[in-house]
């Protein structure tokens, strides 16, 4: 298994929060932590590093953040060259983080999973009009 937690700009983190209990009901190791607007990457990092700590286990971390090079992401930057064991997808969205959850449990390597995270996260845009053409 895997910690999974969702860090973004705002209150997006929250809101995939919850509609993922909403969807497929609360869920183990599993958190949130939203990057304020008064906050500084100091803070962040030190709420991220506390952030970790209470998911209370050993296992790696998997974080999904919104976008590659903003305060999230170098805060994760940050840790892993301060020898955290974390994995981390920036482009979060819903049905990367329910695949994220559901199918956790079934690779054993981190490095495997997050490609695999990836790639749900891409095949979960989806052109409707186009889909809907093909059928």
């Amino acid at each position: 298994m895997v910690n999974i937690l969702t860090m973004t700009h705002g209150e997006m983190a929250q809101g995939l929060y919850q509609t993922v209990n909403m969807v497929i009901g609360e869920q183990e190791n599993f958190s949130y932590l939203p990057f304020r607007p008064d906050q500084s990457l100091d803070s962040l990092i030190g709420t991220l590093k506390n952030k970790l700590e209470e998911f209370k286990n050993d296992l790696p971390c998997l974080v999904l953040v919104d976008l590659f090079g903003g305060s999230p992401s170098n805060a994760i930057v940050h840790l892993i060259a301060e020898g955290y064991n974390l994995q981390a997808v920036a482009g979060v969205n819903l049905p990367m983080v329910i695949t994220a959850l559901t199918e956790r449990e079934m690779y054993s390597s981190v490095e495997e999973f997050t490609g695999y995270i990836r790639s749900a996260g891409s095949d979960g845009v989806v052109n409707i009009v186009e889909r809907l053409m093909e059928e």
